[in-house]
């Protein structure tokens, strides 16, 4: 998703509404708030098992906006 598709989804929603992250695994569903938001700049990639990776470096030719959950 970029900024501008977030931007266009939260442009229809009241501005009072208090925002969360939720995450499910299982039958466990875990909640966090928004704590901070920054832009990196480095080389996203993919290890061997999938999983995504971010290597922060001035020079990298993605910028990327990181949201700072902490529990809720």
């Amino acid at each position: 998703m970029t900024v501008k598709e977030l931007r266009e989804k939260l442009s229809k929603i009241d501005e009072n509404t208090r925002v969360v992250v939720y995450t499910e695994q299982a039958s466990d569903l875990d909640i966090f708030e928004i704590e901070d938001v920054s832009v990196g700049t480095g080389t996203p990639g993919r290890l061997e098992d999938g999983k995504a990776v971010f290597v922060f470096d001035r020079k990298g030719p993605a910028s990327w906006l990181f949201i700072q959950v902490v529990p809720a």
